[in-house]
């Protein structure tokens, strides 16, 4: 599906433009808040982990609408509403889905799923442009195990097919997605068929399947051949309503032991999309350094966004940015590798298409 590539990049000329010529952007076109540090899952491969565990932030409404006054300076149309913790645990949440939309930004959702029933669905699911569900399990048991014991796999299960229902019954072009991280246990590959066929059923838009790097289960005892054919089962289920993304790439990695490797030596992704902040107002160049101080750049209690963006310390703190020592496979992994290609490898002849 087109959501999902790197090259939508493209679509941003102005920004792309700018880019090209100055090496950064005036604002990233998407970003990432926190609304909460709460959450009702126990996730042991969240990448917010510790932020969960060290405090209960939130998000006010205030901190909230000077986000959306700023960003307007920025340039930024996206807002992808989602960890720390869970962004539907916020008391406010029905208010600042109302209040994004009325603002005229782009909105993104990912959630566990498990608080859908009690939110207003019928009302405010016509101003999300896509919600996915991180849902990174087939049945009960592995639920538990990638959620935690607090985790309710058929309410879960209940709560997308009701989204659904309310899409179809509205008309609506929202795209419902799930979610499936498939390295967390042995086995979760070989059994991810039957992820595949339970959200073909719940009739969503598609689902995503990827890797995480460095914790859990990290592909010992399978080979590349075993994965591609997985894949391809995988990829049987797709029609014309139901799609199958899969980040081979990343699994390639992994099982080719490069996962580490980066091709490119600057995170151009940065300008873009990786822009991340937290419930309690941090903001960090990427989600992936979300807590940790050499990602630190500013916080919204003190600075507005568009002035960190242009802050002296965010062009400290890039300049300074080691990416050999980020997280493999981190968010802007794929964006950099097409951004890096672009910049640095010109291809020949390239006045004859």
């Amino acid at each position: 599906m087109s959501f999902l590539k790197a090259n939508k990049v493209l679509h941003h000329p102005e920004k792309f433009t700018e880019w090209q010529n100055t090496g950064d952007t005036s604002g990233p076109v998407t970003v990432k808040v926190d609304l909460t540090n709460v959450c009702n899952h126990n996730c042991p491969g969240c990448i917010d982990f510790d932020l969960i565990e060290n405090d209960n932030n939130n998000l006010s409404m205030d901190m909230v609408e000077n986000l959306l006054e700023s960003f307007k300076k920025t340039g930024t149309i996206g807002i992808n509403y989602t960890g720390g913790g869970e962004p539907t645990v916020h008391k406010k949440f029905t208010e600042i889905i109302n209040k994004t939309h009325d603002a005229g930004y782009d909105i993104g959702l990912i959630t566990n799923g498990s608080r859908f029933h009690k939110l207003p669905m019928e009302e405010i699911l016509k101003k999300f442009t896509w919600i996915r569900i991180s849902l990174d399990a087939y049945d009960q048991e592995t639920h538990k195990r990638t959620h935690g014991t607090k985790a309710k796999f058929d309410l879960t299960i209940k709560n997308i097919k009701k989204l659904v229902e309310i899409k179809q019954q509205q008309n609506l072009d929202v795209t419902i997605g799930v979610g499936f991280i498939t390295n967390q246990f042995p086995d979760m590959d070989r059994n991810a068929w039957k992820f595949v066929e339970l959200c073909k059923n719940a009739k969503v838009d598609y689902v995503q399947m990827r890797p995480s790097f460095g914790f859990l289960y990290d592909y010992e005892s399978i080979s590349s051949e075993e994965l591609q054919t997985i894949f391809k089962k995988l990829k049987a289920y797709e029609e014309d309503n139901f799609s199958v993304y899969i980040d081979e790439g990343k699994y390639e990695k992994i099982l080719s032991g490069t996962a580490e490797r980066r091709t490119y030596n600057h995170c151009h992704a940065q300008s873009f999309k990786a822009t991340s902040i937290t419930a309690t107002g941090d903001v960090y160049v990427c989600c992936s350094l979300s807590g940790v101080p050499k990602g630190w750049v500013g916080n919204i209690k003190i600075k507005n966004f568009h002035e960190i963006w242009d802050s002296d310390v965010r062009k400290k703190q890039l300049e300074k940015l080691d990416i050999k020592k980020c997280p493999a496979l981190c968010v802007g992994d794929n964006l950099n590798e097409f951004l890096d290609q672009f910049k640095n490898k010109k291809p020949v002849h390239k006045n004859f298409l």
